[in-house]
């Protein structure tokens, strides 16, 4: 571990876990600092400095498991691209066994690609130009296809943060073009579609030619930290031969750090009676989805008694495409365990007119298409059934050995960032608050600063008493909480994205801004003087 004035860094290679915004942040921040410190913010092109052998880093790749830059932005596996199950699959198990595992634990809702003994020995004279080349049976395939590679946005999806703060400041869009994007929808003034950001980011890696650090259709298998130093990253890609037959190619490559950027993917499923049976003997009856397998919410239009698990952000964007209906009749349930949001404008949505609250479910009874919820109570002839639980935060590629050798420290992240454990591996993103984007580019510009050496963190007693007294995240104080003391760390000249656009200085009025619009589109969707379908 090298912490502090008196241990310096000795890092050249990165591998970065996810093209999606914390990816590219972490991509534009690398590719710009130079041995000497200084920040090369902005720059469209550094094929100059990158030639004359002046960057800090000779080495840093994205690997990417989709084929388009995005994360949940992915355009290439969100909506009708989306291929995630409705509920997970385990190769050969029937519904009674499936209803016997634990889903709300994610190690099994994440099935991870086997790495045998025999694969493991090829795999040590791998590489990016001579992979291991493994068949691909149908368990296999079962188990790739419930490795949730694919975007929760669906169709017809908006944002709910306002344009300004989906922007990252080193590709600003300001003045008359960020007003145009303001005033493109008429009843969303200030918010985006989920097609607009997905534009903004495949824009923002060509104009900073960051596409050509990534490795697309690029799976991470395995991260392992080796006695030498070095971070052994085991990565798998799917092809296929003339015969049209699959194969799953392996290679392994060496680093000396990793950021992990590849957010929450993995459902948070709970483990409630009869789940699986009932979806198998009401599969004709009922539609039940995760919300991170949605495609097309036309479903939620259509339902005459719809059921949403979770009371969440999520299930209240859903919830507005099963307008219109009669609020004088309700027919849309939700059940929660918790009786408030953390946001108000989510618990006025949820216990508006129209919608019937339940608490949590006690089991499903199959054969009589009925949820008995905790309190005895049972409903029937549910005809849709959304799961809208939230995401683990969970890294399902790190190799054991390092959890078990740094216990708690492994992935308690200094300033949410720098690993205490080990500080040559990272998060970048996966934290909710607001102001995402410049968030994620507050924490890559931290990294470029301290690997490079331009800055220097505190002895781990200190990090570690730190994350002990962490302060609120409230959208007042994620500037001072957060962004601030992470660009305090950045190379020099490395400007603050507040501070660079003047504009953000009132970020707080603005976030308060986002959430009056999506509360009024929510109510005039419910009362139906607007159409869901037609927001965006």
């Amino acid at each position: 571990m090298t912490v502090g004035n008196a241990n310096k860094f000795n890092i050249k290679s990165i591998a970065v876990i996810g093209a999606g915004p914390s990816g590219i942040a972490s991509l534009h921040e690398l590719t710009r600092v130079t041995k000497s410190g200084e920040s090369l913010f902005g720059l469209d092109d550094v094929s100059k400095y990158e030639k004359n052998g002046e960057l800090a880093f000779d080495k840093v790749v994205a690997f990417e498991r989709n084929s388009t830059v995005g994360g949940v932005w992915c355009k290439s596996a969100f909506a009708e691209n989306n291929v995630d199950p409705n509920l997970p699959k385990i190769y050969q198990k029937t519904s009674d066994e499936l209803d016997k595992l634990d889903f709300s634990n994610p190690t099994e809702t994440y099935q991870k690609t086997p790495i045998d003994e025999e694969l493991e020995k090829k795999l040590d004279s791998s590489s990016f130009e001579k992979p291991v080349s493994i068949p691909v049976n149908k368990k296999l395939e079962t188990i790739i296809n419930n490795q949730w590679r694919s975007s929760a946005a669906y169709n017809h999806l908006f944002t709910n943060v306002t344009n300004r703060y989906m922007i990252f400041s080193f590709n600003d869009i300001v003045g008359q073009e960020l007003d145009d994007l303001n005033h493109k929808y008429e009843h969303l003034l200030n918010l985006q579609s989920a097609r607009d950001v997905s534009d903004y980011l495949e824009k923002t890696a060509e104009k900073k030619d960051l596409k050509k650090y990534i490795r697309f259709n690029t799976n991470v298998e395995r991260v392992k930290k080796l006695d030498n130093g070095k971070w052994e990253v085991i990565v798998s890609y799917e092809s296929k031969n003339e015969n049209g037959e699959k194969f799953i190619n392996w290679y392994k490559e060496y680093f000396d750090a990793v950021i992990i950027g590849n957010g929450k993917t993995v459902p948070i499923i709970p483990k409630i009676k009869n789940l699986f049976k009932f979806a198998e003997v009401n599969k004709d009856k009922v539609i039940i989805k995760l919300a991170k397998s949605i495609q097309d919410t036309e479903f939620l239009r259509n339902a005459k008694k719809p059921l949403f698990i979770g009371s969440s952000v999520s299930s209240v964007d859903l919830i507005q495409y099963c307008y219109p209906r009669d609020l004088e009749n309700p027919s849309i349930y939700i059940s929660r365990r918790s009786p408030t949001s953390p946001h108000n404008w989510i618990t006025f949505a949820t216990y508006s007119k129209g919608i019937v609250n339940k608490p949590e479910i006690a089991e499903f009874l199959p054969e009589t298409n009925s949820v008995k919820f905790i309190d005895g109570t049972v409903e029937s002839d549910f005809d849709a059934i959304v799961i809208c639980t939230g995401y683990h935060k969970y890294y399902p590629f790190l190799d054991q050995s390092f959890t078990e050798k740094h216990k708690e420290e492994a992935i308690n992240f200094y300033k949410y960032t720098f690993s205490i454990g080990d500080p040559t591996l990272a998060l970048v993103g996966n934290e909710y608050a607001g102001f995402f984007f410049n968030r994620v580019e507050s924490q890559a510009a931290a990294l470029a600063g301290v690997w490079n050496n331009t800055s220097f963190l505190p002895p781990k007693e200190e990090q570690i008493e730190t994350n002990k007294n962490r302060p609120s995240l409230s959208s007042g104080l994620i500037n001072p909480n957060f962004i601030t003391p992470l660009i305090d760390l950045a190379p020099k000249g490395r400007p603050h994205p507040f501070v660079i656009n003047k504009e953000k200085s009132d970020h707080v009025a603005h976030s308060a801004q986002g959430h009056f619009v999506i509360q009024d589109v929510f109510f005039k969707v419910r009362d139906g003087k607007l159409d869901p379908f037609k927001i965006v």
